[in-house]
């Protein structure tokens, strides 16, 4: 039964794999056993501490460095496993960093050696810094500046829908906190390019913010909310809208007749449900008037969202003047 089965595994091409797998565990197991020393490469994270208060890093620092160790295979393999979970890193002061420091790190780990953290029960000796040779440290002033945000946010309705006002995006500003040589010259920052074509229902979604910054600046928000009011199409007749008389002369008083009058404006229907007719501007100006014309057309101002007026009724107004005695 085993020779069939052995058989039929070579010949469905699985017989290579199977002696590979075979071979890689017992190089495996000679190598956990075995108490010969051997050298091995460890990528360990880079941490910087005790900048100056004031202070901040002036530019990006690598944050990693490859670090040459020696071990016996079975610490080497505990090493594999836990690195992730383990608190293995390589600490840079700046204690004594004004603005600017070349630390040539194998120098420097040599002197500081307790400045390679190897967790307890890790029996890694170190022997030498691999990747980089050395980092350059260079510090800035901090510096928190307020800036505005750009939306780049396009909606297109669907047909027979509107968009009320503008887009709102919240928060209007944001918080960069960084060197000072990076953000002082910022004036705002863009969201991310975003189009909602064919919209019949309300907007809300957050949209991230395009931050290309260095990762030593840092950002109060990385995504804003962008809203808006998507309404249907409707109309609407305005009664009762007051007739303004503009640059009448002190020594004359003027009335309209009528003194109010009505109109149709189209809109979003929640928007034009809501307008009330002083939120409508229909003038007549005194220092347009022609001499011996007895009706006068107005003029009209709707809200910026009213898609359209007409129908004004009546069309023409007249204006009785009279001279005020002296």
């Amino acid at each position: 039964m085993i020779p069939q089965t052995i058989s039929k595994t070579a010949k469905e091409g699985y017989l290579p794999v199977w002696f590979g797998a075979f071979f890689f565990a017992i190089v495996l197991w000679l190598f956990v056993i075995s108490e010969h020393q051997y050298n091995y490469v460890v990528e360990m994270p880079i941490e910087v501490r005790n900048i100056r208060e004031g202070k901040t890093l002036g530019g990006e620092v690598t944050p990693t460095a490859d670090v040459r160790f020696k071990a016996t295979g079975r610490a080497f393999l505990k090493t594999l496993l836990l690195k992730s979970v383990s608190e293995f890193k390589l600490v840079l002061d700046l204690e004594r960093v004004s603005t600017e420091y070349d630390f040539y790190l194998n120098d420097y780990f040599d002197k500081y050696s307790q400045k390679v953290v190897v967790p307890p029960g890790f029996e890694l000796e170190f022997l030498e810094v691999v990747r980089p040779d050395s980092i350059q440290i260079s510090l800035d002033d901090y510096m928190i500046k307020p800036v505005s945000v750009a939306s780049r946010v396009h909606v297109e309705p669907s047909p027979g829908f509107i968009m009320v006002g503008s887009g709102r995006i919240s928060p209007r500003t944001i918080e960069l906190k960084g060197p000072r040589e990076i953000i002082r010259g910022v004036k705002s920052i863009e969201t991310a390019e975003q189009e909602f074509s064919g919209a019949q229902f309300d907007i809300r979604k957050s949209i991230p913010l395009n931050l290309t910054f260095p990762r030593v600046v840092e950002s109060s928000d990385t995504a804003v909310v962008f809203q808006a009011s998507i309404q249907s199409i409707a109309e609407r007749i305005m009664s009762e809208v007051p007739v303004t008389i503009l640059n009448i002369p002190d020594n004359l008083r003027a009335f309209a007749n009528p003194s109010t009058v009505s109109l149709t404006v189209t809109g979003g229907v929640q928007f034009i449900s809501s307008l009330e007719p002083s939120d409508i501007y229909v003038s007549l100006d005194y220092n347009d008037l022609v001499e011996g014309q007895l009706s006068h057309k107005p003029s009209v101002r709707v809200p910026a969202d009213v898609l359209e007026w007409r129908d004004l009724s009546p069309k023409t107004v007249e204006l009785t003047i009279r001279r005020l005695p002296e």
